[in-house]
């Protein structure tokens, strides 16, 4: 049984059969012509869903149709397939296989519609497609992003049977949400089938176990993991048999308190100090001792329960490949980030698959703390990508998907739509500009082509850069969108949008700010993220509770922190903006983000050497340090591998109290990269000499993160090295620096940004431009023949992003990268 059902959850695929269907009459003059028909014995949930299908039929009909009971031979029936045994529909799947429980036919014949499912989740799916082909849509959570078509003669001719390609397509809150939003989005979900078919369960477990089993634990202090001497981890020593059986009995006796649960999860505690005794370390790696573990309990539940399974991530320090073999009945969930060992995501899950696990996969669409649903920032704000991703990780092995999200659905929605798409069906990956078209259609009528020019500007996949000249052309997408309809609805929907606009433009004066300045505009954010949290543009309450953490240098009063209830919180005002303020909004939005007077281009960060351009064939004799402070990052290209790389860190230029240079070597294999070696320095000012060891070819990126203490890099090897600049990754240099730089052949303009002072000159050694050492846009028109060339930035300050051309700087040209497309385009 448990070789069968694993090789059913790994090769199930969407089953989607059409066939030559009868035509049915539902509806016709106002008129309904049939009623909705349940059976006797329906489920609650059942229930309501006919209720829903009759109610959204009546309003896309403008008619009343009535929910009966009835044997299923006509009317539009809804049920399971037990709830109607008349009618023998041979679609019935074996109640045993777990990955047909979302299994659905909708089949229109002479006297009605079968609308059945094989559980009530699958009756739910069922019905919502049904109205899905009638045109019904709920692109986001609130009302105002629902859509409902008006078509008085409702005929249907279908014949399909459905179950999805993710039996698990999770898409939730980080953080959470308000508790007012919570009903907003377990309806999108039930609508958009992001649900599941086994429920698979992978959170954090130990700390959960030890908790559980508090007085056992207290007993026997050996049962946890030994940490420079001491019995005092989270995590277990797992070598220990009576450990191991105390959590077997404790997984068991989970099953008997809870009979209908899928899954447990056997995901460790989060972080390190895995047990240190020798007997642990005999299991293998830290993979082999997590796996042994969830191995051991698999064995138990399945032998006393049958079809129960184990849930761990593949993360962190157990993310690489075990040595021994999984267990049928464990499902291993691959994280997209924070994963060890110099892997990338493809490898684990072709490294976990060989040793027998059936694959799911953790994804992050949106992290508050990482993007602030700034455009272009989370993952699912890049539409096409996140759709290819889901049908790249199915085509890989992968049926089960949970991904961290956000209350975010301004830059975010669209992406989380189809999304939902495509983890029902991986084919619609191949729709997605169709289901765009089909957003932009419904939701904003005449003002679509400006709205899609909107989407277009936030769309990850098109690179947007957080400038001034971004929040210029949203304010004026909308503007215009505005102007081409008055239907009150779109209305509404572009409003969302320009307040999501606003919040864009409020953040990036607070990221700007410092001093009293940073405190007001800190407070403007959260004052304004409370008033639009019932539009759902950004996940207000992570930003209301985390921001404020991170950044010190700000408070926010106790009367004013995050869980303090309205009408007691001075700063929580949700009273809706009227029109007369999103007017001004958009006015001043013009007003105060001007358009720079060319085009940002976007590039690719996959740098290669730049050698095929021919700009140098002379290896440098001497290079300058680099003097700096903050986190700066260096990207460096491995001809060979395995390589080393020798460094000279000086640390503590400034100050000596603020802890060790850390130094992380990632390799740019993978989309959520890890660092494959690391070292720390002393803050002393004196010389360390360092070696970063590597496996892998091609470029890499060096972080190095001092906390503003001040330090000073030297790289003791000859080997392509640049500095990338954006508006996100500014570095921070001491002093003066002095960079090249290359113009790509049939460049007009250099345009740019910049913060301090300096020269940019030309290939022919002619003074162009002088920065005026205030912040402020830049443009340099390029004469005849200086394109395809290196030009120059001398004796500058601050911060340089060009804009025009890669903003990639080297110390001289044998050293400059650049993204791989200008490379290959130029060699020509």
């Amino acid at each position: 049984m448990q070789k069968r059902l694993l090789v059913l959850i790994l090769v199930a695929m969407t089953v989607n059969f059409l066939h030559a269907g009868e035509k049915f009459q539902i509806a016709k003059g106002k008129a309904a012509l049939t009623d909705i028909v349940i059976s006797e014995s329906a489920t609650e949930r059942t229930k309501q869903a006919a209720k829903d299908l009759a109610d959204y039929l009546g309003k896309i009909a403008n008619c009343q149709f009535k929910v009966v009971s009835g044997d299923g031979k006509k009317g539009i029936v809804v049920g399971r397939f037990e709830d109607f045994p008349l009618l023998q529909l041979k679609e019935k799947p074996d109640p045993k296989d777990m990955t047909k429980r979302e299994l659905y036919v909708l089949r229109s014949h002479k006297n009605g519609i079968y609308v059945i499912g094989a559980t009530d989740t699958a009756v739910e799916d069922a019905v919502w497609d049904l109205l899905y082909l009638f045109g019904y849509r709920q692109f986001f959570p609130s009302a105002k992003w629902e859509y409902v078509p008006s078509q008085e003669d409702l005929s249907i001719n279908v014949d399909k049977v459905e179950s999805p390609d993710y039996y698990a397509r999770r898409i939730w809150y980080g953080y959470g949400t308000w508790d007012e939003l919570k009903p907003l989005y377990n309806n999108w979900c039930k609508k958009n089938r992001a649900v599941v078919s086994i429920a698979l369960n992978t959170g954090h477990a130990y700390d959960h176990i030890i908790s559980k089993n508090k007085t056992e634990f207290e007993k026997h202090p050996e049962y946890l993991g030994l940490v420079g001497g001491e019995r005092k981890s989270s995590k277990f020593c797992i070598s220990n048999p009576d450990l191991r059986k105390l959590v077997v009995e404790y997984a068991i006796k989970y099953f008997e308190q809870n009979p209908d649960a899928d899954s447990i999860s056997m995901e460790p505690s989060d972080g390190g100090n895995w047990c240190e005794c020798e007997n642990c370390a005999k299991i293998g790696s830290i993979s082999d001792r997590a796996l042994t573990l969830a191995n051991e309990v698999a064995e138990a539940i399945s032998k006393k329960f049958g079809n129960k399974y184990v849930g761990m991530y593949a993360y962190n320090l157990h993310s690489p490949p075990p040595n021994i073999k999984v267990h049928p009945n464990v499902i291993i969930s691959v994280a997209t980030a924070f994963i060890r060992g110099g892997y990338t995501v493809d490898q684990l899950i072709d490294g976990w698959a060989k040793k027998g696990a059936t694959i799911g996969i953790r994804e992050y669409y949106g992290v508050n703390v990482w993007d602030r649903d700034l455009p272009g920032s989370p993952k699912a704000s890049g539409v096409k990508s996140l759709a290819n991703s889901i049908a790249d990780f199915h085509k890989k092995g992968a049926r089960f998907l949970s991904a961290e999200s956000s209350d975010n659905w301004g830059p975010n929605g669209l992406g989380y739509y189809i999304a939902a798409r495509v983890l029902w069906d991986v084919d619609e990956a191949k729709r997605v500009d169709e289901l765009k078209k089909d957003f932009f259609e419904k939701m904003f009528g005449p003002a679509k082509d400006k709205m899609e020019e909107f989407y277009n500007l936030i769309d990850k996949d098109n690179k947007p850069l957080l400038t001034e000249d971004l929040i210029g052309r949203m304010y004026r997408a909308l503007a215009e969108a505005k102007k081409k309809t008055t239907d009150p609805a779109i209305q509404a929907r572009i409003n969302d949008l320009v307040l999501y606009t606003r919040y864009v433009e409020l953040f990036k004066k607070y990221s700007a700010s410092s001093g009293d300045a940073r405190q007001k505009a800190f407070e403007d954010v959260i004052k304004f993220a409370y008033r639009i949290k019932n539009t759902g543009m950004i996940h207000s309450l992570a930003l209301y509770r985390d921001l404020p953490t991170r950044d010190r240098s700000v408070k926010v009063p106790d009367e004013a922190k995050w869980n303090v209830p309205e009408g007691k919180n001075p700063w929580k005002i949700t009273q809706p903006f009227s029109e007369d303020e999103i007017k001004k909004i958009i006015e001043d939005g013009i007003a105060n983000n001007k358009l720079v007077d060319f085009k940002p281009v976007s590039f690719s960060t996959k740098l290669v050497p730049a050698t095929k351009l021919n700009l140098s064939q002379t290896v440098p004799e001497d290079t300058p340090s680099f003097t700096t402070r903050g986190k700066n990052t260096y990207y460096i290209w491995v001809e060979k591998a395995p390589a080393e790389i020798k460094l000279k860190i000086t640390g503590g230029l400034i100050y000596g109290d603020r802890g060790d240079v850390n130094i992380l070597l990632y390799p740019a294999q993978q989309e959520f990269s890890t660092f494959v070696d690391s070292a720390n320095v002393v803050p002393d000012k004196q010389e360390h000499t360092i070696t970063l060891k590597t496996k892998y070819q091609g470029l890499h990126w060096i972080e190095v993160s001092d906390r503003m203490a001040g330090t000073k890099v030297d790289f003791l090897d000859k080997l392509p090295l640049t500095i990338f600049t954006s508006f996100e990754n500014q570095p921070y240099f001491t002093g003066r620096w002095s960079f090249v730089f290359y113009v790509p052949k049939g460049t007009r303009l250099v345009g740019g940004y910049a913060t301090g002072q300096g020269t940019v000159i030309s290939a022919s050694g002619k003074k162009l431009y002088s920065f005026p050492g205030t912040q402020a846009y830049f443009s340099i028109p390029v004469e005849q023949g200086e394109d395809g060339k290196i030009w120059k930035i001398q004796q500058a300050t601050g911060v340089c992003v060009l804009m025009t051309v890669p903003s990639c700087f080297a110390r001289n040209p044998w050293e400059l990268m650049l993204p791989e497309e200008v490379v290959n385009k130029d060699s020509k």
